[in-house]
């Protein structure tokens, strides 16, 4: 096997994240196609994580996101992560690591198998009476249950957690629960707090009603499959270490999943490339094809 080179993946994200001038997303429908060819993408990145971000993509290059707000790029950044998912076009909202992930509409059943729930909207009571849930989450998801989607600044009177300090700490981080968990979804923004600005949030089961019963035949093992290569496939190679900082998965299910993969000579295992810190998995398609190959001098 030939190791491919710090380079050579370097240049295959660049293609595949789009981040150079000449593969720029210019509009919301280029917008899309970029986040149904990655699959698994944030808005704007992460320390320490390597994923597509639609802030790239749009900006066709590596410049940060700047401080001020009278950006173009930066302004349909801001745009577009609010109207594709109101349309159910993808999924947005915070996921994996607990940061706000993009989710395309057809990698969505997969990661729906990985969460607690069967498509009940009644199972968070199981959850919650095995401590799998906490206090805070259990009052927001009954609100919405009962009373419908709701602006965040309404949400935090009617699950009686408004305010600031550390109650503001609980009801944020009561969101994040419910979202990594796929209980709740952004499904809108709304002009109901002092800023004018708010999302709306409903139950993830109301906003993608046909989602529970897609990922019913997948299990376990095959969303985890679906997930590591779409990543994998994103960034060509990554260290199993790195790997398992991002999704943070139980090392016996780990353990497994690599060993499946190699088994199907889906990926490559334990490859040595210089410029990344221990042993990396690479996507064994990428190798096969030649995407991987040499970098054009520029």
């Amino acid at each position: 096997m030939d190791r491919p080179s710090l380079a050579q993946i370097q240049h295959h994200r660049d293609r595949r994240f789009r981040r150079l001038p000449e593969l720029k997303v210019h509009n919301e429908g280029e917008a899309l196609a970029f986040l149904n060819s990655v699959g698994l993408a944030f808005l704007f990145g992460a320390k320490g994580v390597t994923m597509p971000t639609l802030w790239g993509a749009i900006a066709g290059s590596h410049r940060p996101p700047p401080a001020h707000h009278d950006d173009p790029d930066l302004g349909r950044a801001w745009d577009w992560k609010d109207t594709l998912p109101a349309r159910r076009d993808v999924f947005y909202g915070a996921l994996i690591r607990g940061k706000p992930t993009f989710v395309s509409r057809a990698l969505l059943p997969a990661a729906y198998a990985l969460s607690p729930n069967y498509g009940d909207p009644l199972d968070y009571l199981e959850h919650y009476e095995a401590g799998l849930l906490s206090v805070e989450a259990r009052r927001i998801y009954e609100v919405l249950l009962n009373q419908g989607a709701m602006a965040t600044s309404l949400l935090r009177q009617a699950a009686g957690l408004a305010g600031g300090g550390a109650v503001a700490r609980r009801f944020n981080a009561a969101l994040q629960e419910l979202q990594m968990q796929l209980r709740i979804a952004k499904i809108g923004i709304s002009d109901a707090s002092r800023w004018g600005y708010a999302y709306v949030y409903d139950l993830f089961i109301r906003h993608y009603p046909e989602v529970p019963e897609e990922a019913r035949s997948i299990s376990t093992d095959a969303a985890m499959e679906a997930l590591l290569l779409c990543h994998l496939e994103n960034v060509a190679a990554e260290s199993e270490n790195a790997l398992l900082r991002l999704f943070r998965w139980e090392p016996w299910e780990w353990d497994r999943l690599i060993a499946r993969l190699v088994a199907r000579e889906a990926i490559v295992h334990e490859v040595e490339i210089e410029g990344i810190r221990g042993r990396a998995c690479v996507h064994a398609g990428l190798l096969s094809s030649g995407a991987l190959a040499k970098p054009e001098r520029r």
